[in-house]
């Protein structure tokens, strides 16, 4: 009897945790579509609000018109959506983030609006996203040519060329000492060394004619937002969470282009972190 009695509160303690939780966590939504019942619910499935249809890419890959956005914005919402993610893409000629893009994308608004569809910005052109269609690395040139990697070289004997390396490492011991300062002390001598050279990204049409940037060197995310969404805001920020719901970003990337990752405050934020030296344990991740 006491045992079911403790399993009964247990229970309700649960469920009333559990709805408490629930209401307490709920955030209101703008424009919220609600649904109340399941009737409800299937009676809109034959014609759902705008928000629960299919959300295509509109792609933009070449000399966009206001006639041609017109035509294919009816298109989409004839074929049930009644909202689209207009996507920049390859064999785009329309300048991008020119006034005239935006200009073209304040039209596709205001027509989404009349066609009662939600029109979403995609943050790049193309992908991945961050670098914003080359114009992030043309303005900030450190988000690119810093380098993105590190390659070791392993040698018994230091190389003229020595200098040229970003890091040096000789092993006494077990022990890796760093010597980047000293070369002319070991030039000559037998040892185990290890040499550090820093990768770069490569540089792309796909990029703009540069390469994709460094997403952890700071400011780099900071000049990417600045690049793209000024812009938009400019143009549709009076519709911000109305006809235009949000941004798409697609697929930011921390690559290493050889070698393992790195980025310019790896050691000064390892050692804050972690209270030791990273350099003299590097030969560890190889």
């Amino acid at each position: 009897m006491k045992l079911n009695l403790r399993i009964k509160e247990l229970v309700i303690f649960i469920l009333v945790t559990g709805l408490l939780m629930l209401f307490s966590c709920k955030k209101k939504v703008i424009n919220e579509v609600k649904v109340n019942d399941f009737t409800a619910l299937s009676s809109q499935f034959s014609d759902p609000p705008k928000e629960y249809t299919t959300a295509p890419f509109f792609v933009w890959n070449g000399d966009i018109t206001a006639d041609e956005i017109d035509k294919d914005l009816v298109s989409f919402k004839n074929a049930g959506s009644s909202q689209v993610f207009v996507h920049p893409r390859p064999g785009l000629i329309t300048e991008y983030l020119s006034e005239n893009w935006f200009k073209l994308y304040q039209h596709t608004v205001e027509k989404g609006k009349e066609l009662g569809m939600n029109i979403w910005i995609y943050d790049e052109n193309s992908y991945p996203s961050g670098f914003g269609g080359g114009h992030v690395p043309d303005e900030m040139p450190e988000s690119y040519n810093k380098g993105q990697g590190l390659n070791m070289t392993r040698v018994d004997v230091l190389p003229d060329t020595c200098d040229k390396y970003y890091l040096c490492l000789k092993e006494v011991d077990g022990i890796y000492k760093d010597i980047t300062t000293s070369l002319s002390n070991e030039k000559g001598k037998k040892g185990n060394y290890f040499l550090f050279s820093k990768t770069y990204n490569e540089k792309s049409d796909w990029y703009g004619g540069f390469s994709y940037v460094d997403l952890l060197y700071p400011g780099v995310t900071q000049k990417f937002i600045e690049v793209t969404m000024k812009g938009y805001e400019k143009y549709l920020g009076s519709e911000f969470g109305k006809t235009v719901p949000g941004t798409f970003t697609d697929e930011p990337q921390i690559e290493s282009p050889g070698g393992i990752r790195w980025t310019p405050d790896l050691f000064d934020v390892f050692m804050k972190q972690w209270h030791y030296d990273l350099k003299s344990q590097l030969p560890s991740l190889y």
